[in-house]
């Protein structure tokens, strides 16, 4: 009954089902203890009319308290269910509406991070080389790692002569890109892989 009561620990959309079936079912039990209900008063009627009643029909009118006592519980019983039906469902519709709104989050941060990354590779000139060589705002960086930034940039660089190759270039940088970000063990250029990056 935990789960029930509190959906946003774990519980899925079967547990949803499950309140529905189960309301459902006292739905049923509300309508088949009527029926019954109403076949004893017939009883009951029958035997102040005079009309001499069985010993099975005798069971029957005695168990009309146990009857009303039954239908009474199960009508108490059927709003707190659909209660906890209604409330699960809005627990659902908020876990579903959050884990899409960090799922676009997450989207958006990784378009942020390709967008930055093209504008750092574009700002690559040779003025800027040379100066990462002898040293820029502390950061040095050997020979070989600037031609590993130039590699890299010849490879996520979507130019292309013949726009008939554009689909293919966008594909092979789009690859390229996500490796990057992703720090994947995928070769990158030179030997280097993207998770040494």
């Amino acid at each position: 009954m935990p789960s029930v009561v509190n959906p946003v620990k774990g519980a899925g959309s079967d547990s949803l089902d499950s309140v529905d079936k189960f309301t459902q079912v006292v739905e049923k039990k509300i309508r088949n203890l009527e029926k019954r209900k109403t076949k004893i008063l017939t009883l009951v009627d029958q035997k102040k009319g005079g009309k001499p009643l069985d010993p099975d029909q005798v069971a029957s009118v005695n168990s009309l308290p146990f009857v009303e006592s039954n239908l009474e519980q199960l009508r108490e019983l059927l709003p707190q269910f659909k209660t906890i039906s209604c409330e699960f469902d809005k627990a659902r519709k908020k876990s579903y509406r959050r884990d899409e709104l960090k799922r676009i989050d997450s989207e958006f941060n990784k378009v942020k991070d390709v967008l930055s990354t093209l504008h750092y590779l574009s700002l690559l000139t040779v003025q800027l080389k040379e100066n990462l060589l002898t040293e820029i705002n502390g950061l040095t960086l050997s020979e070989g790692e600037v031609e590993v930034l130039d590699k890299f940039y010849s490879i996520t660089d979507t130019s292309v002569g013949c726009y008939s190759q554009l689909e293919e270039r966008v594909e092979s940088v789009t690859s390229h890109l996500i490796s990057f970000l992703e720090g994947r063990e995928r070769e990158a250029v030179g030997g280097v892989t993207y998770l040494q990056n």
